[in-house]
């Protein structure tokens, strides 16, 4: 019984200083993350709390470079939790593959590191974006029946001619027989001057 009471006491004696450095410690790199397309000024954030703390520095470097040269972006002696580490101007380099690393120097001399590789800087050329296909759905028209009017035929017009009713006789008009009878008196009378002046013509000359 001793001995169990003896265990349980050095439980709640050790384990809040475990628990108290667990929490303490947070050495990550959470944006951007592995394989983000990156553009413009990146925002680089996340956690440098390690037991014996002395300072951090943020750096990147070309993916395919076989030197490994790293280029400082960022360095501070004061431990950040969920925050901004140091910014990424990423205009200024080629469109390609990069990588960031987070390094902490502790105070007993040795180090710690972390990265985040994959990262495309994408300033310049096209970024790749998903395709959606849609698929063909069966659209039903419902067409509202029109009133149709229908003239009617147009009725075809006959044309009747009045019957011609006679004129009532010209009282001016001459009948047939006037006018032979005209003419033969005219005759006459030419006739009869004819042979006056003929005869007239003949005393002169005697």
């Amino acid at each position: 019984m001793k001995r169990k009471l003896i265990i349980l006491l050095l439980v709640f004696i050790f384990l809040p200083h475990q628990v108290q450095a667990q929490e303490e410690t947070q050495f990550v790199i959470s944006s951007p993350v592995e394989g983000q397309i990156v553009q413009g000024l990146v925002v680089v954030s996340g956690s440098v709390a390690v037991l014996g703390f002395a300072n951090y520095e943020l750096s990147f470097a070309y993916q395919d470079d076989s030197t490994q040269t790293w280029f400082v972006l960022a360095s501070s002696s004061q431990p950040v939790f969920e925050g901004e580490l140091g910014s990424w101007d990423t205009t200024t380099l080629t469109d390609g593959d990069y990588i960031l690393r987070l390094q902490v120097f502790l105070l007993d001399g040795s180090l710690q590191e972390t990265m985040v590789s994959g990262l495309r800087v994408r300033n310049y050329t096209a970024v790749p974006t998903s395709t959606f296909t849609p698929t063909a759905t069966a659209i039903v028209q419902f067409v509202v029946p029109t009133a149709q009017l229908i003239a009617p035929a147009p009725a075809t017009a006959t044309l009747s001619l009045p019957t011609p009713t006679p004129l009532p006789p010209n009282p001016v008009s001459l009948a047939g027989t006037s006018i032979a009878s005209a003419l033969g008196r005219g005759a006459i009378l030419a006739l009869l001057l004819f042979l006056g002046f003929g005869i007239l013509l003949r005393l002169l000359r005697d």
